[in-house]
């Protein structure tokens, strides 16, 4: 015997595709799917590829969400580990700080619930923060280098990684918003978060100094 159709008509088979539209761009994953793209819209409208002229001064960037500035500007801890990372690379114990450089979910099990493990998680933020402090002060002496040597496409280079930072923004919000997970795994999502929102935040404003003409690094 054959396999009983599912839909008799193109009508029913067509209303039944719009449903599934509907359901998904109704879901989270839907807004996830559909905020990516627009980071990757953002990505495409805002490079020049394959051209070495320098941008027009007219070609502005859009701006950027209010809450995003609020995240990027925000203070960062203050505390003897924060400056310690942020100071040099062998103040640390890097054998487990990279694994909180990915998006969530992570691997690492949930701690305990002991104050040792709390301390431990407060100090790892701190840590974290602090690290990243010190890696985004070492990509910008990299952007001088190349900026100051004439390297081409270096605003197209920074547009592009705005579109692909705003994706990863868009992702961890949602994670965030929703998430179940312990304490610990919560927190390094949000230093995370802080620190895509912090890049995206210099490259908009190097970008746009970039376009108009200004006097970039100084």
């Amino acid at each position: 015997m054959g396999r009983k159709a599912r839909y008799l008509t193109l009508a029913e088979k067509t209303a039944a595709l719009h449903r599934q539209k509907v359901n998904h761009a109704q879901s989270e994953r839907g807004k996830a799917t559909r905020r990516l793209q627009h980071s990757q819209n953002y990505a495409k409208a805002h490079s020049r590829k394959g051209s070495s002229k320098p941008p027009l001064i007219s070609s502005q960037l859009p701006p950027l969400p209010q809450s995003l500035i609020n995240l990027a500007v925000a203070s960062l801890p203050d505390g003897k580990l924060f400056h310690l990372a942020s100071q040099s690379a062998d103040n640390l114990d890097k054998s487990e700080l990279p694994q909180w450089d990915n998006n969530p979910p992570y691997t690492m099990p949930p701690p305990s619930d002991t104050r040792a493990e709390v301390c431990f998680t407060e100090n790892l933020a701190q840590v974290m923060h602090g690290r990243n402090s010190r890696l985004e002060k070492e990509e910008l002496q990299q952007r001088v280098q190349k900026y100051n040597a004439g390297v081409p496409n270096l605003c197209t280079e920074m547009k592009d990684a705005i579109g692909v930072l705003l994706g990863q923004w868009y992702i961890l919000q949602d994670y965030i918003s929703g998430t179940k997970d312990c304490d610990r795994h919560f927190r390094m999502a949000q230093c995370l978060l802080q620190w895509h929102v912090c890049r995206i935040y210099l490259y908009h404003t190097e970008v746009h100094k970039m376009l108009s003409g200004l006097n970039l690094y100084i």
